[in-house]
């Protein structure tokens, strides 16, 4: 069970009341450490593993920017078992990507605490740092934006315009921001043994106005992915169809570099099986008069696809990583309704529905002239 309530903000500075809450999380002995996302250099926002509570004092959960997904760095810290009460602060799309990991045993969630925050949207990282630079209360713009549920005027990333779910689920402690005056209070709802141990109490005031601006955005957010999908699906009917999508694509594979849930160790396109010789290059252009280079960008697209469809939780890091821009998100997330719909599954929903490709079921697909 949880314990919806509120955390007190005073001089209507609610980054300094998080910051103080995170600290009593170590006062408190719930987490020996956190992952939290902190203000480094130039305003940089990095995650960083913090260890003494005392520097906090440049934790920053709700900046607008998301450098990558941290789901990864879970993954990193968690693969071998450690008697360590680890906190981590995480947006929506990280604890999704974080469950999907779990699944392929790629993390644990054994002595871990999910501490969720609400995300209105982030925006590029050269975007925030500009800004940043120049707006140094952009954070209040943010809070600003959260309180209406209204993020219109930021620039945000494709993937974020397109995010249906801006608030955490499956965390043990949730921080929102979104449908309330945080000059005045944040929402936090916790499970009932930690809202017992901070003292928490059980508040049911504003849940429907913020359930109503949630709402709102949500229902905004889900119009914009649909016309994004709508988008991809009839660039897919013109005659070059993929091949034209991915026709400046460099074979870099940055995208799956930033991917949090690509995790093989040794993947195919970083084998001897990869290359190709050039009197194969030579032959190939000769046959056909010329041929792009590198020669598999669309096998690698295509293959992470495959790979990946029924797992992508939309969070965009692929896209951000592409050094042409490709529309990564809206394919994948197009490719991944639609994957996702025949196998009744939701990456990210549920850390006990295992992943299509490994659960076997006899009646599957029979829709398509499967039979059993």
């Amino acid at each position: 069970m949880t314990t919806r309530g509120f955390l007190p903000v005073t001089n209507g500075d609610a980054l300094d009341a998080t910051r103080e809450f995170l600290r009593t999380l170590f006062d408190k002995q719930i987490i020996d450490a956190l992952l939290v996302s902190v203000e480094g250099a130039r305003n940089a926002i990095m995650p960083a593993l913090v260890k003494n509570p005392t520097r906090l004092d440049r934790a920053n959960p709700f900046a607008p920017v998301m450098p990558f997904n941290s789901a990864r760095l879970v993954s990193m810290l968690t693969r071998e078992s450690a008697d360590v009460r680890l906190g981590i602060v995480l947006r929506s799309c990280e604890i999704r990507a974080l469950i999907e990991l779990v699944k392929f045993n790629q993390a644990k969630l054994d002595h871990a605490i999910i501490i969720g925050v609400d995300c209105i949207g982030t925006v590029p990282i050269p975007t925030y740092t500009q800004t940043r630079d120049q707006t140094p209360d952009w954070l209040a713009q943010v809070f600003s934006a959260g309180k209406h549920g209204d993020a219109g005027a930021m620039p945000l990333r494709a993937a974020c315009a397109m995010c249906e779910q801006p608030t955490p689920a499956h965390a043990d402690i949730a921080l929102g921001f979104i449908g309330v005056d945080s000059a005045r209070a944040l929402v936090v709802e916790l499970r009932d043994d930690l809202a017992a141990q901070l003292g928490v109490r059980a508040d049911a005031a504003d849940a429907e106005a913020r359930a109503a601006i949630l709402a709102n955005l949500i229902a905004a957010r889900t119009a914009t992915r649909d016309a994004a999908l709508q988008n991809f699906r009839a660039q897919m009917k013109s005659p070059d169809g993929f091949a034209s999508y991915f026709a400046a694509c460099l074979e870099c594979t940055n995208c799956m570099n930033a991917c949090p849930i690509c995790y093989c160790k040794e993947c195919f396109f970083r084998t001897a099986n990869a290359e190709h010789a050039p009197r194969e290059l030579l032959r190939t252009a000769e046959r056909h008069g010329a041929v792009t280079l590198p020669p598999d960008a669309l096998l690698f697209q295509m293959t992470r696809l495959n790979h990946m469809a029924t797992s992508c939780v939309g969070c965009g890091m692929c896209e951000d990583a592409c050094p042409h821009g490709i529309p990564l998100t809206a394919m994948f997330r197009a490719v991944g309704a639609r994957t996702q719909k025949i196998f009744d599954y939701e990456p990210g929903r549920d850390v006990n529905a295992k992943p299509p490709f490994m659960e076997f079921r006899r009646d599957e697909l029979q829709h398509i002239g499967e039979m059993e």
